[in-house]
């Protein structure tokens, strides 16, 4: 009887542990699978998140980095903005000096409109009360229009003493080269000698012809051409 109940027994659970022992078998193989594709997935999130936080990190950098900059140009502005303290101040002085210097060793050309000029800034200048964005405006604009009389003609009619005796001459400019002056019956011609500030009188056919023709060129009479003109030797540069 005991013997029966074993033999049973041993049949209704052989195959319980059969499906068991199958279940173990094919399941160890999916359980190793699974762990390798999460920790593959695991791994790839952690590439991409540390790529994520490396170019945050930049970007914050570059944020600081930029916030810093305004600051300071925030700073400076709020420097140059007032009036008493602005660098402006000595860098438009400068400019002013350096422009009144220039027109009294310049070319004696519209020389009392030129200075006019350069007295109406000065005064803008020396005005505490004028704002500095128009004081820097306007020397811009007067160091422009003395650059411009270098690249142009000009030819106009002045008086002026030619041997004690005031009369009216022509005065023809070209560029920063040269600066003539004919009377009007053209017997007399001089140029500017900037090494003596002084005219000399040019001799009886030297280049007087030659004045003529560029004061005709200047005045649009005639159509440019080549010129043969008395210009200063070059000097070393200072």
């Amino acid at each position: 009887m005991k013997s029966l109940q074993y033999f049973s027994r041993s049949l209704a659970s052989a195959p319980l542990a059969a499906a068991a022992v199958i279940f173990a078998v094919l399941s160890a193989p999916l359980s190793a699978q699974s762990l390798q594709e999460q920790f593959d997935q695991a791994n790839n999130e952690l590439e991409a998140l540390t790529l994520t936080n490396a170019q945050l990190r930049n970007r914050i950098a570059l944020q600081e980095q930029l916030i810093t900059e305004m600051a300071e140009s925030i700073e400076y502005a709020a420097m140059i903005s007032n009036e008493e303290t602005s660098p402006l101040n000595d860098l438009i002085e400068r400019m002013m000096a350096s422009m009144e210097e220039f027109v009294e060793s310049d070319l004696p050309f519209d020389l009392e409109e030129r200075r006019e000029e350069v007295s109406r800034i000065r005064g803008l200048v020396d005005n505490p009360e004028a704002p500095l964005s128009q004081k820097l405006s306007l020397l811009i604009a007067l160091y422009q229009a003395e650059g411009g009389y270098g690249r142009t003609l000009d030819t106009y009619e002045t008086m002026m003493e030619v041997d004690g005796v005031e009369q009216e001459v022509t005065m023809t400019r070209i560029g920063r080269l040269m600066l003539a002056y004919q009377t009007e019956d053209r017997t007399t011609t001089a140029v500017w000698d900037k090494a003596s500030d002084s005219w000399v009188e040019l001799p009886a056919g030297d280049y007087r012809s030659a004045i003529t023709t560029a004061t005709n060129v200047a005045s649009s009479l005639t159509a440019p051409e080549l010129l043969d003109i008395p210009v200063p030797p070059p000097v070393p540069a200072q």
